[in-house]
């Protein structure tokens, strides 16, 4: 049995559960692509797509490149701003080539959008989105993932490489997070 962290209310997804799903969405992205004559590049946006990414390319039969972008799209700890910035592009020449962008969560899709859009502006043949979690409620952005695993509602989720204040990224699963506990912390920083 997992053990809970202290700032988790309650684990939404196992690690066995989110494993399972990866490999049936290795199946659908290998069977897309299989007869690509060159390989893909996967662009994984830093940091939360390290969990996944690692665990999905490992899944992979077809041939693949890794790249990454960064994208600043959070002010503080929580509070997403409507105008993200790429911080660090890809190094790989694009141009012509087949992209799958790789995600820990699509909500408002507003840095996605933009880093779609960028992509293709750099001559990509093809832009598709895989995201391991799916915040569908949450939408601004006309975007949507060509591949997710789970759809989740509403909660600040931490875990599998979501973060809270940078941290528990590294926890096994993805769990809800427990705002009164992360607020009380909150507020002992502040007084000390």
């Amino acid at each position: 049995m997992l053990e809970k962290h202290e700032l988790v209310e309650k684990i939404l997804l196992s690690t066995d559960v989110i494993n399972n799903k990866i490999i049936e969405l290795a199946k659908s992205v290998n069977s897309y692509y299989k007869d690509n004559k060159e390989p893909i590049i996967l662009v994984g946006i830093l940091r939360g797509c390290l969990p996944f990414l690692s665990q999905f390319m490992l899944n992979l039969k077809i041939d693949c490149l890794v790249d990454f972008m960064y994208v600043e799209s959070y002010l503080g700890k929580t509070k997403a701003v409507n105008k993200p910035k790429i911080r660090m592009d890809v190094i790989n020449n694009v141009k012509g080539r087949d992209l799958l962008i790789v995600e820990d969560i699509i909500d408002s899709g507003n840095s996605l959008f933009k880093i779609r859009d960028h992509l293709q502006e750099l001559g990509a043949k093809s832009v598709k989105i895989i995201t391991l979690l799916d915040k569908k409620s949450k939408r601004v952005a006309k975007i949507e993932a060509d591949w997710y695993g789970f759809e989740v509602s509403d909660h600040f989720l931490v875990g599998y490489g979501l973060d809270y204040d940078e941290k528990l990224r590294n926890l096994p699963y993805v769990g809800i997070a427990n705002l009164n506990k992360i607020a009380i912390l909150e507020k002992r920083k502040k007084s000390s």
